[in-house]
């Protein structure tokens, strides 16, 4: 059975009592039980739509339906569950046959030096622009993540914000799923100064990301920083800035457990890549 198939099957199995066969061999019944959760989660908050592709912002990386186990020990299981969720919510949500969504993270592959051209323009121009505001974000020992999806709906570390309504969520306790099934809701934003506080602090680099179409910044450690331009599932591409390390090959995983397909190096201290 190929692997898309697997996935339509096991959107069958989510709906049963218990986990069959066909279920990733990393599922347990408890990891099992805290995905089902986030999935009732995520139909009682998105309404209903037969737009196609009209959740697709929030596929992108670090977004909403991007759901990272972050107790996970093995990388390849981390990737393999990164494609997963991808069709799980993709056919649940995206309102396209299979075909097309088998197709949609090739949408982010680059393998043409045009594409590649293009890219690194696109890169040169936002760290000139962010130069200021990532050294801010360097030295700001309370982010980690900072997404935006539109000007006023946007994540800083765990928190998803809206114009009316935060929602924090805490890894889950078997797979750390985050987003997942455990969560905190605050209505009024006057309740969450800490919250707050560090949605201004993040004001200005959002402002700059969503003129560049930057779809995530996320730490990678003390020291370096993954700058996410965009991706579905396991296919990310962006730049690492800030690395002072030996440079990473292909194949090697990065620090949420993609694998690097193209790495190229920029500076003495970044390099483009892509993940597949």
């Amino acid at each position: 059975m190929s692997q898309l198939l697997k996935i339509f099957f096991f959107i069958c199995v989510l709906l049963s009592p218990t986990v069959h066969a066909d279920a990733p061999n990393y599922f347990t019944k408890e990891i099992d039980n805290e995905y089902r959760t986030f999935i009732k989660h995520i139909r009682e908050m998105l309404p209903k739509t037969d737009l196609p592709l009209a959740y697709l912002p929030s596929f992108e990386p670090f977004n909403l339906l991007d759901v990272r186990p972050l107790k996970f020990g093995d990388n390849k299981d981390k990737q393999d569950f990164a494609n997963f969720n991808f069709g799980v919510f993709g056919a649940a949500l995206l309102n396209i046959n299979k075909k097309q969504l088998s197709n949609l993270p090739s949408v982010s592959i680059c393998k043409k030096n045009k594409c590649k051209t293009e890219r690194l323009k696109v890169i040169d121009a936002f760290l000139l622009d962010a130069s200021l505001q990532l050294k801010k974000l360097h030295k700001n020992k309370e982010i980690f993540i900072v997404q935006q999806t539109a000007h006023h709906v946007y994540r800083v570390n765990n928190t998803f914000y809206s114009p009316t309504t935060l929602i924090t969520y805490f890894p889950s306790e078997h797979a750390g799923f985050v987003p997942s099934g455990n969560f905190e809701v605050t209505s009024k934003l006057a309740d969450a100064p800490k919250l707050m506080a560090l949605s201004a602090s993040s004001n200005k680099l959002r402002a700059i990301m969503g003129e560049h179409k930057v779809a995530a910044i996320a730490k990678i450690d003390e020291v370096s920083t993954n700058v996410i331009f965009g991706g579905i599932g396991d296919n990310h591409w962006g730049v690492v800035i800030e690395h002072y390390a030996e440079l990473p090959k292909a194949g090697v995983y990065n620090h949420i457990g993609l694998e690097y397909d193209i790495v190229e190096e920029l500076s003495e201290t970044s390099f483009y890549y892509q993940t597949n």
